[in-house]
């Protein structure tokens, strides 16, 4: 199994994007969105390794490319546990000559992770609870506008619910 912390993320997508910019000579920029774990570790809120980078979003001509790089262009099947606007929230990590290299927030990967709900989603979610901006991530686990992208079964929903209830309730600081 691949082991990559930050470093080898960096490097994985500096060597992308160098050979991005060989191929794609003169057709403008490509942005690729980071996701999961790979997020996760390029924003430091957790240093555990990651065995692949999930991609969200990517031009389709840079799929097979990405795969060189232990890139997950596979990952776009979760868009549909990502909230309505998560493009809103993105953030640029960095810019190469050919790839704009964004991640998503970190609210939306949470909400993402309470509808997988898988045992690395949750040691993820142990982690990474201190770093959440609660008032956005209430609003995107209750607002029903922005839980309209993530399709769901009422049974699904339920469990995404009662996830986030837990979650809530084992992590979010007391309000006085």
């Amino acid at each position: 199994m691949l082991e990559m912390y930050k470093d080898d993320i960096q490097d994985r997508m500096r060597r992308l994007d160098l050979r991005v910019s060989l191929e794609f000579e003169g057709t403008g920029r490509f942005g690729v969105t980071i996701i999961g774990g790979g997020m996760l570790v390029l924003r430091g809120y957790i240093t555990r390794a990651t065995d692949d980078i999930d991609i969200l979003e990517a031009d389709k001509r840079l799929y097979g490319l990405m795969e060189l790089y232990d890139m997950n262009g596979r990952a776009n099947a979760y868009i549909n546990s990502f909230p309505f606007n998560y493009e809103d929230r993105v953030r640029l990590e960095w810019s190469g000559k050919k790839i704009d290299y964004f991640t998503a927030s970190l609210e939306d990967v949470v909400i993402a992770k309470l509808c997988g709900s898988r045992d690395k989603d949750w040691e993820d979610l142990n982690v990474v609870a201190d770093y959440i901006d609660w008032s956005i991530l209430e609003k995107l686990a209750t607002d029903e506008d922005e839980l309209r992208n993530i399709k769901m079964s009422d049974r699904e929903y339920f469990f995404f619910n009662e996830n986030y209830k837990d979650f809530e309730r084992k992590y979010r600081p007391c309000v006085n």
